[in-house]
């Protein structure tokens, strides 16, 4: 069975190109550096030399690799370069009217999502090129290496444990020194950026799609350049000011909103009763406190194996709906509930596989940039962080290694990350109601400061982290979609046009009963999640 829980998920236009190099936000936290250490606007681009390579990985040659030098310092254009790796599909016969490019979030993922879903868009979308790196820090850019650390036979293979991170650290600043500083958001938009001029076909409209981090950072793209898209497509918005030491709090959060749509649903209701909210939140009380010990495992307590699956299965829309199911069982907790209950926390406690994503995975990344610009002062205390977690119905415990570096860290500084851009150019900004990493009441931060001709704010109530893999309809032809991606590549073909947005009221809602038996089988044991 595919692997069921991710811990580490973390936490896309018709003007004229501006082609010169927009100004570089210095990392000394000056206005006045920030004029005199702009980026050269009149340094060159990269060469860029595409070579056949699969679009998806270990498949046939049917995608374009290619490898950028860029400054590692985006105000000396022609100092010390990194790689930045970027890969690119152009489906058979189209045209190439349209470049997008996907810019994935963490940070600290690499562009590996994008293989299969530029490819699935695609065969409706032939007209589109799509392009998707790896940010600097991660994947096949310079990727910032723990070698010992990161070995599969450390003690968390792929991943580094909250006792092997100062060993890692230290290992980064041998390696980097000061140079640390320069894999921050304002250089991987810069690198982003030069890859766009140096590619740009003539006569070809350039968009952004940012997915989470990714919205982040084509915000930071707008900042340093508010006229280099044609159109910049935001879903699930990390809005500048976040902090990711409140992930564990968002989720749980999350989790409370969901459940208030249990009560609304008059099947979920009839099993967790008016309020599933206070229900699970008993329920966690009670298994602390020894409530259905049969069904522990000797790997975890039974309350923190399933705060992480819940929190884990927030951020997947189509698993979502066996949270109650489960709350329901374990409240009950009779034999047929001890059997399912060991299973699948037993699925919670298995190792996880070494994918091809775990292994682009810029973990170093994923801390410099998090402590540096979504971090808060003052620091809340480890003590706090672990209160968090352990009063949680859901919660990835993402925190737990932040906290291992709390002042310790050597975080940067850039004016840039609690600013915002200026532009005109058009914008479709997407929201989740039950988005547990990006909260929408904290993406609403986004909304006042982009409400020209053609930027566009929605809000879909029952979609989750990425609106367009949870916003399923069906359209006029019958056919089951996504409203979000619906409304992403009518935006792209014609950014100026008014936005239809009438799919949203049609989403599916829901669905409580679940009706996926062999999921459910192999999640729980049985075909009926409740019973």
């Amino acid at each position: 069975m595919k692997k069921l829980t991710r811990w580490m998920g973390t936490i896309a236009l018709a003007t004229t190109m501006h082609c010169g190099a927009g100004p570089i936000a210095p990392q000394d936290g000056s206005a006045d550096a920030a004029n005199n250490e702009a980026g050269d606007a009149s340094a060159p681009l990269p060469a860029v030399e595409w070579t056949p390579c699969s679009l998806e990985t270990n498949n046939a040659p049917d995608g374009e690799c290619a490898t950028l030098r860029v400054p590692l310092d985006a105000r000396n254009p022609t100092g010390e370069t990194i790689e930045y790796f970027v890969k690119r599909y152009r489906p058979a016969g189209g045209r190439g009217l349209r470049a997008l490019w996907m810019l994935q979030g963490g940070p600290g993922a690499s562009g590996l999502v994008f293989e299969g879903l530029s490819e699935a868009i695609g065969t409706r979308f032939p007209d589109v090129d799509f392009y998707f790196p790896d940010h600097r820090g991660t994947g096949r850019s310079t990727r910032i290496e723990c070698p010992e650390q990161e070995a599969s036979t450390s003690p968390g293979g792929l991943e580094i444990t909250a006792e092997e991170w100062p060993a890692c650290l230290a290992t980064a600043r041998a390696r980097w020194g000061d140079r640390l500083q320069h894999f921050s958001t304002t250089n991987a938009a810069n690198d982003t950026a030069l890859a766009m001029r140096a590619t740009r076909r003539a006569g070809q409209s350039q968009f952004v799609l940012g997915i989470s981090y990714g919205t982040y950072l084509a915000h930071r793209l707008l900042q340093i350049d508010p006229n280099i898209a044609q159109g910049v497509v935001l879903d699930s918005i990390a809005a500048p000011g976040l902090s990711l030491l409140r992930q564990d709090e968002d989720s749980n959060e999350a989790a409370r909103d969901f459940l208030n749509v249990c009560a609304m649903d008059t099947f979920c209701r009839s099993k967790l009763g008016p309020d599933p909210w206070a229900k699970a939140q008993d329920l966690f009380r009670r298994l602390k406190m020894g409530h259905c010990a049969a069904a522990a495992i000797p790997a975890a307590p039974t309350h923190v194996l399933l705060r992480k699956l819940f929190a884990s299965f927030l951020m997947q829309a189509e698993n979502r709906a066996y949270i109650p199911a489960i709350i329901y069982r374990a409240d009950r907790c009779e034999p047929r509930d001890v059997s399912a209950l060991r299973i699948v926390l037993g699925h919670v406690a298995a190792p996880q596989p070494a994918s091809e994503e775990l292994r682009r995975w810029g973990w170093v990344l994923t801390h410099n940039v998090a402590l540096s610009e979504f971090n808060e002062r003052p620091e809340p205390t480890a003590a706090v962080l672990e209160a968090i977690r352990e009063n949680a119905v859901a919660s990835r415990d993402v925190t737990a290694l932040f906290q291992v570096h709390l002042g310790r860290w050597p975080t940067y500084t850039d004016t840039l990350s609690e600013q915002w851009a200026t532009t005109t150019t058009p914008m479709l900004m997407l929201s989740g109601g039950l988005d547990p990493a990006t909260l929408q009441r904290k993406s609403r931060l986004f909304r006042p400061h982009f409400t020209g001709a053609n930027q566009h704010w929605v809000e879909i109530p029952t979609a989750g982290h990425t609106t367009f893999a949870s916003s399923p309809f069906v359209d006029e032809s019958g056919e089951r979609r996504s409203c979000g991606m619906r409304m992403i590549m009518s935006f792209i073909e014609n950014p100026t046009a008014p936005l239809d947005q009438s799919c949203v009221s049609r989403i599916e809602p829901v669905d409580f009963r679940i009706m996926r038996p062999d999921f459910t089988r192999a999640l729980l044991g049985t075909t009926d999640p409740w019973e």
